[in-house]
């Protein structure tokens, strides 16, 4: 825990994958909430995808952040600006395309986890 999964429209181009998975598991593992090996992360590229009613001009790097549940909201709140501020670090817009980035944090119940190492 946790996992990481930075989604974005197959029209941003400058997309360094890279880039994106070190900015992002550095901030996290420099947090001191989550041992480094325990960070697990992946980009996923969308090529059909729509923003808004606009067809053309528009995309989107959104991150989700999935951890175990009963972090304090402070906590949760100083994460989702954190990955914000990396992914906008990390990525380089494309000129003439409007994107939005965001990050969203969920909460997954302890009870119902499971994890094996092999």
């Amino acid at each position: 825990m946790p996992h990481l999964v930075i989604e974005h429209s197959a029209n941003l181009t400058s997309v360094d994958a890279a880039a994106l998975l070190v900015a992002c598991n550095g901030f996290l593992a420099d947090t001191g909430h989550f041992a480094e090996a325990d960070i697990k992360s992946r980009v996923i590229r969308h090529e059909h995808f729509l923003v808004g009613t606009e067809a053309q001009g528009r995309g989107f790097l959104h991150a989700t952040l999935w951890l175990l549940s009963g972090r304090p909201e402070n906590v949760k709140q100083a994460l989702s600006r954190g990955l914000l501020e990396a992914l906008e670090a990390a990525f380089q817009k494309p000129d003439g395309l409007a994107v939005q980035v965001s990050v969203q944090l969920q909460d997954m119940e302890r009870g119902t986890y499971s994890k094996a190492f092999l």
